[in-house]
């Protein structure tokens, strides 16, 4: 019987908490709640209001959802304890802290890993198999967009309150889009330079930056575009790649993906559902 923990019981971890609830391993879920315990809501789970009470449980796993500001110092209470770790991305809004969690983890020999689900979304691993058969040659450049309506992440919830708006609380473009950021070093390997523009432009009225227009240049000489926004109405995710012999594009949202050679060109359809993604991972990290 495996005991986890979840840290947080929002929108990202009602997910975590539904697909563990599906999994096929016997297991004990345990939360901790510092906005209390909802009995009706979460009857099979065994709920906590203090960290410390809910790791005296012994858990063998830490689910690290609560807001990003609290991520290191939570996940570091939980290595101490000796739990494995899954932490919700981004790891933290700043490098406080982090050679302590690292150190913590490296002593226990824990496992762990930040949930950058976009890796396991059947678009990029397409991509990623494209790119190791070298079908369009050698990378020159690439473009990678997101952009969709912050209002519309969390239609319950003012979004002017969320974490999101706050960058004390880590939020941002940058740091709640990072999926893009992590997706093109996996695909495309090393930074070795970045100039960026980080800011606001629209009159969401948040603090946080609602923009950002990233250029890298890669250790192989590809160069890179990023672009992150709150502000776009209809939703966009996409990725373009240009090399030597052709281009791939691949759409994140309606699961296309275009190839173009001298030699052909096709589409391929790619079913699934958003969920798909986080059920692979989290089938990966177990």
């Amino acid at each position: 019987m495996y005991k986890i923990l979840l840290t947080g019981l929002g929108s990202i971890g009602k997910r975590h908490l539904r697909l563990l609830q599906e999994h096929d391993l016997p297991m004990e879920i345990h939360a901790y709640r510092s906005s209390g315990v909802d009995k009706n809501e979460f009857p099979d789970v065994i709920q906590h209001t203090n960290l410390e009470a809910a790791l005296t449980e012994d858990p063998d796993v830490a689910f690290v959802t609560n807001p990003t500001s609290l991520h290191v110092e939570t996940a570091t209470a939980c290595a101490k304890a000796g739990c494995h770790l899954f932490i919700e991305k981004p790891l933290s809004h700043s490098l406080d802290g982090l050679d302590e969690l690292i150190n913590t983890v490296e002593r226990n020999d824990l496992i762990t890993y930040v949930a950058c689900s976009l890796r396991f979304h059947p678009v990029l691993q397409r991509i990623s198999s494209l790119l190791d058969n070298n079908t369009v040659g050698n990378i020159y450049s690439y473009r990678a967009y997101s952009g969709s309506y912050l209002p519309d992440w969390r239609p319950n919830q003012d979004y002017r309150t969320s974490y999101s708006a706050d960058p004390k609380m880590g939020g941002g473009a940058v740091l709640d889009l990072i999926h893009e950021i992590d997706y093109t070093y996996w695909l495309f390997g090393n930074i070795v330079d970045v100039r960026s523009w980080v800011g606001q432009v629209s009159d969401l009225g948040i603090e946080s930056e609602d923009i950002a227009e990233i250029i890298l240049e890669t250790a192989s000489g590809a160069v890179g575009q990023i672009h992150l926004d709150y502000y776009r109405p209809d939703p966009r995710r996409t990725i373009e790649i240009c090399g030597s012999s052709g281009t791939i594009r691949g759409d994140l949202i309606d699961g296309t993906i275009h190839i173009r050679t001298a030699q052909h060109s096709k589409k391929e359809q790619l079913e699934f559902t958003s969920n798909d993604m986080y059920e692979r991972q989290l089938r990966s990290f177990l």
